[in-house]
């Protein structure tokens, strides 16, 4: 439980770090009532049960909010898409953890278990993710699922998110 903890604080700390980086840089997407929008994280497999060991990798999935631009202002030429905004901050999570330095290694992240699995992007919209469970989830899927909790950023929105995937994971009969 230790491991996964440390894990879940790793993430949340390092993705507060590269979303303030990140709105410096390209501007900060907000939703549909103008507040400051937020990715979120959820883990998966050992990560997500707290049974994270000192080999484990952690299985994550990415998710934000809602599609949308953020505005061009003085500081940033042209609009950017939500979706291209939290692309590069979930890249730069990942590299963050996972990258081998002279000091080592965070951890190991595999985002294989993510909707689409390597061939699709690594994140997706909430609507958009939703959409995928409902019409494309497989049963290795839901399995999966059935240990995600939320170890990383707007948590109020993976908690959403996850009430509207409980349908999917725990099948009526």
């Amino acid at each position: 439980q230790g491991m996964s903890d440390l894990a879940a604080l790793v993430l949340d700390r390092a993705l507060d770090y590269l979303w303030q980086v990140q709105c410096k840089e390209s501007g900060t997407p907000v939703n549909s009532s103008g507040q400051p929008m937020r990715m979120f994280v959820l883990g998966l497999g050992k990560l997500g049960g707290r049974e994270l060991n000192f080999s484990s990798d952690i299985d994550l999935i990415f998710a934000y909010p809602e599609d949308g631009e953020i505005d061009s202002d003085d500081k940033h030429n042209s609009s950017l898409a939500h979706q291209t905004f939290f692309e590069r901050l979930s890249q730069s999570l990942i590299t963050s953890v996972h990258k081998i330095t002279s000091d080592g290694q965070v951890f190991r992240v595999d985002m294989r278990l993510r909707p689409y699995g390597g061939s699709g992007p690594v994140i997706l919209s909430m609507p958009a993710t939703i959409r995928y469970y409902t019409t494309r989830g497989r049963d290795w899927e839901r399995y999966a699922l059935v240990k995600a909790r939320v170890v990383a950023g707007d948590r109020e929105a993976a908690e959403e998110l996850m009430d509207e995937l409980r349908p999917f994971v725990y099948r009526r009969y």
